[in-house]
């Protein structure tokens, strides 16, 4: 055996790569890797190795298309190709052979038998087919032809994932940058505000004290946007800084409420709790989960008209026979204008919002006010970091006939 055979090693799993890679490198064979179909067909194109190791199970393609499509290229027409898989399924083996591999080994192989597999075929090469019918023939050609326009399709997927990748990181950097931009001015506006809202000739004058009342609000507005963008980029990065501890759920609803009826009582909006006694202390971080039930009451009230109800109930779920865990449920519901049901997913990703934008005013509390569509995001966000779950239930939206909407929160007890 040469030193310089080489063996194209197509596996998604690292550690089996890394297994392959050492039994082959110790009987001197040159290893090559790839780890998805599309990279093996491309290699195997590029290097034409002396053999060909095939995973039946690919992320991509599966193994069996990858070797008709490798069998397609004249010069791999003589390479020999060995499938590894896992998979028990009765005739993957005469499936292999009839698409042309030489051997077929299951997962876990035995050592000596892939070394010894290997040898053999390294040195007897592949054994050509029995010459096809031409009704064979044809099916053959149809087949490469399909595998061709997939393996296009699937490049084209992976350029467009790469460039909507690429700009989701330039879309998070640019908000990133944007807010932390933003503050310098922004605090320089606060701060001279309350400096001018101190003067004596300023408080004489009400048309100018309500002025600058007015800009005192703009500003904390944009402060509230520029935060919300900060806590969807550390989310985004996994840089919560959560600081788990015991938690009573009831104790953050009850700050909740009370923190949410100063905005409910001014659109004479009525908020009720019905929390359970028996709810058990939670392991999480208080202000975050504060924040994120906030928010979700405060989407609440925005989209239910005055005079609307919004109701906060939370209990212990009983265990499954397929649970061990025990769950927190906390359900938010609004008497409001509802959610399409197309939008019911969209609402909790960045920026979206049920309604239209252009028809809504820029309110956190005013009925239909708009925002930056980042609040529910953020819920979400620290919802899952405490490993629970959020979704939403409406039959729909209707600012006439107002079926609501239902937040569902579920969070693991301790």
């Amino acid at each position: 055996m040469s030193t310089s055979t080489t063996i194209l090693n197509v596996e998604d799993t690292h550690e089996n790569r890394i297994l392959v890679r050492r039994i082959l490198e110790s009987q001197g064979y040159q290893v090559v890797d790839a780890v998805s179909a599309l990279e093996g067909i491309k290699k195997a194109v590029e290097i034409r190795p002396d053999l060909i190791l095939m995973d039946i199970n690919l992320p991509d393609l599966d193994g069996f298309t990858a070797v008709t499509r490798i069998r397609s290229f004249a010069q791999l027409t003589t390479v020999p190709i060995i499938a590894l898989t896992a998979r028990n399924v009765m005739d993957d083996r005469e499936r292999a052979k009839a698409i042309g591999c030489d051997d077929y080994l299951s997962k876990p192989f035995d050592f000596e038998e892939l070394i010894a597999s290997v040898a053999k075929y390294i040195a007897a090469g592949h054994k050509p087919e029995a010459p096809a019918t031409k009704r064979e023939h044809y099916l053959k050609e149809q087949n490469v032809g399909l595998i061709e326009e997939l393996e296009r399709k699937l490049n084209d997927l992976k350029v467009a994932y790469e460039r909507l990748k690429h700009f989701e990181e330039a879309k998070s950097n640019f908000i990133s940058v944007a807010s932390h931009e933003l503050r310098t001015p922004l605090t320089v506006i606060h701060s001279y505000t309350q400096m001018l809202q101190m003067l004596p000739a300023i408080n004489g004058d009400e048309t100018a004290k309500e002025l600058l009342a007015g800009v005192a609000r703009g500003a904390a507005r944009l402060k509230d946007i520029m935060d919300d963008m900060v806590s969807v980029i550390r989310m985004e990065l996994a840089n919560k800084d959560l600081k788990f501890a015991p938690v009573s759920v009831r104790s953050i609803l009850n700050s909740v409420e009370t923190e949410q009826n100063r905005a409910a009582a001014g659109r004479n909006l009525t908020i009720e709790t019905d929390i359970a006694k028996d709810l058990p202390i939670i392991n999480g971080d208080t202000n975050q989960l504060h924040s994120a039930l906030s928010r979700i009451v405060s989407n609440a009230i925005k989209y239910t008209p005055d005079g609307g109800r919004i109701s906060i109930s939370a209990r212990l779920l009983p265990k499954t026979a397929d649970e061990d865990q025990t769950f927190v449920q906390i359900i938010v519901t609004d008497t409001g204008v509802g959610i399409a049901l197309d939008k019911q997913k969209l609402i909790f990703e960045k920026f979206s919002t049920a309604e239209n934008v252009a028809l809504h005013s820029t309110s956190k509390t005013q009925f239909m006010g708009g925002g930056a569509g980042l609040g529910l995001t953020i819920a979400r966000g620290v919802i899952e970091s405490h490993n629970g779950r959020i979704w939403v239930e409406s039959s729909g939206y209707d600012p006439e006939t107002l079926p609501g909407s239902k937040f569902f929160i579920i969070l693991p007890a301790q």
